[in-house]
């Protein structure tokens, strides 16, 4: 079966909304993470809400790349918009690098200041640096999609899928992958790329058109991976708790692929008439990661701004 080249004027509402979730929950992962909710041994309110931040993060990640799979697949290349992408990449770079340094007075080192200059060579942003890599890859990720049989294309999911998710979630054995960095999520991504891909052109039966398994996996997940951070949290068990709350919301974990599937499918299932307040949204989406995550906004926002975790004192 071949992917049809259909073009559309208007973007599907449903999957952008989509989009936005996806950019929310990795915004509210940034916060769990940066403003100090998740420090101390003592389990409150908003160290669970922390909790709950850190496991949606990268199930925003995978859902965002799943997304661009589903849509880019079967579809010619369009260098314009790797051009496009790198553009923004580079804007929001200097853009900030000029307001700090020369307007807002805050001193920056000679070095750092050609570092912004050159933001994809060094990974300012590694969600949108590792992004547009696998894009300008995506020509050959498109190719192996429209050219391989069905049982080829799931054989080689099911052969990606035990290597890069099941190994890891059963064994912890990533250690290699961390330490490639950049190469290993790349991997990772050019993996959900094509994930998206197949469910665009098989569907998989087990999320298809299955809304109420899709949410129960969704909640089970998150339930069992809090439950589990909690009480080793307040075991006071510090290396164990950096462990498993370090690993088990990362993209290698199973327990976060599933429900970030399961969420795609229900988003992609569900009838929703075009929005262009959504479709909006959902294009200025990625301009909010850039913002909130650049270098020097990242410690203004979150030790300034927000500061969750004074008011977490209050929740005790």
């Amino acid at each position: 079966m071949k992917i049809t080249n259909t073009k559309k004027s208007k973007r599907d509402s449903n999957i952008e909304l989509l989009r936005i979730i996806a950019i929310g929950l990795i915004v509210f992962y940034h916060l769990s993470i940066n403003t100090g909710i998740l420090d101390g041994n003592n389990v409150t309110i908003g160290m669970i809400l922390g909790i709950l931040g850190g496991i949606g993060g990268k199930i925003g990640v995978i859902a965002y790349v799943l997304i661009t799979g589903y849509f880019s697949a079967g579809k010619p290349f369009k260098a314009k918009k790797i051009f496009i992408l790198w553009l923004q990449l580079f804007c929001y770079s200097v853009g900030f690098m000029i307001v700090f340094n020369f307007i807002l007075g805050q001193s920056i080192g000679t070095f750092d200041i050609i570092k912004n200059f050159f933001p994809l060579a060094y990974n300012h942003y590694w969600f949108v640096s590792v992004y547009l890599y696998m894009m300008l890859l995506s020509p050959f990720l498109n190719k192996f999609i429209e050219s391989v049989s069905h049982e080829y294309y799931k054989k080689c999911l099911v052969i990606l899928t035990f290597i890069l998710i099941i190994m890891p979630s059963i064994f912890y054995s990533n250690e290699l992958m961390k330490d490639l960095q950049i190469g290993t999520e790349l991997l990772i991504f050019m993996y959900l790329y094509l994930l998206g891909g197949y469910i665009k052109k098989y569907g998989i039966k087990f999320f298809e058109n299955h809304t109420k398994r899709n949410v129960l996996l969704i909640v089970g997940c998150y339930v069992l991976l809090t439950l589990m951070v909690v009480l080793i949290k307040s075991s006071s068990i510090s290396d164990l708790w950096n462990l498993v709350f370090g690993y088990f919301r990362d993209m290698y974990s199973i327990w976060i692929l599933v429900p970030a599937i399961a969420l795609f499918c229900i988003f992609k299932d569900m009838k929703l008439k075009y929005n262009k307040v959504i479709n909006y949204f959902a294009s200025i989406s990625l301009g909010v990661y850039l913002l909130h995550e650049n270098n020097y906004m990242r410690p203004l926002l979150w030790k300034n701004v927000f500061s969750i975790n004074k008011l977490d004192q209050n929740w005790e």
